[in-house]
């Protein structure tokens, strides 16, 4: 069974990938940057990510950019 996608977004070879996790750095300065493991979830408006101690889920809204490579910052 297909998940439910919210409106106007179909599910595409990337958004699968993302589904299936990776490892992707998580920036908020010049100086902090954390490697992380980042999953979309089904919804594709939440997405998962381990950290250290914990797992957290975040709306894909709060994430402003994604960039490829070393293009942040």
């Amino acid at each position: 069974m297909q998940p439910v996608l919210p409106p106007g977004i179909q599910l595409t070879d990337t958004l699968e990938q993302m589904q299936q996790g990776t490892l992707m750095r998580k920036v908020k300065s010049k100086s902090w940057k954390k490697q992380r493991y980042f999953k979309l979830q089904e919804d594709c408006m939440t997405i998962w990510y381990q950290s250290k101690r914990t797992g957290k889920t975040e709306s894909a809204c709060e994430y402003q950019q994604l960039c490829v490579g070393h293009e942040a910052i």
